[in-house]
């Protein structure tokens, strides 16, 4: 399917991307470092992983140009909620931050169809590590 707009051919991933850049600049806004972008893992990938303080924090950024199918906060399965504790687990575990404070949030991000930001919601500590 192809979507043509004012954001010119608009792919799930390039839209995916576009969000993360606008909750990158939030981020460092709001005095996170941001350590890595897109980091690839066995189990999947962390949009963002960012420090703030002495605190590790990966963030899954959901990104949507439409109502439609409501919030972006709904993208995240109970599928995508392992995968992301996984993710979170592997990269702490390969860096030897195990026993580090660390968090995972969830940004919600709704662009116009110009490809400008109408909503961001940050979520913290959408899913508990410790859990898993």
């Amino acid at each position: 399917m192809n979507n043509k707009g004012a954001m010119g051919d608009r792919t799930n991933k390039t839209i995916g991307r576009l969000g993360e850049a606008v909750a990158g600049k939030y981020l460092i806004s709001k005095g996170y470092v941001v350590l890595d972008r897109n980091f690839t893992t066995p189990f999947g990938e962390i949009d963002l992983i960012t420090q703030q303080n002495d605190m590790t924090v990966f963030f899954e950024v959901k990104t949507r140009t439409s109502d439609r199918f409501g919030s972006p906060l709904l993208g995240i399965t109970a599928a995508k909620q392992k995968s992301m504790i996984k993710n979170s687990l592997y990269y702490l575990k390969i860096n030897g931050l195990c026993e580090t404070p660390s968090r995972i949030d969830v940004i919600a991000v709704n662009l116009d169809e110009s490809g400008r930001l109408k909503m961001l919601e940050h979520v913290r500590n959408a899913l508990e590590i410790e859990d898993w």
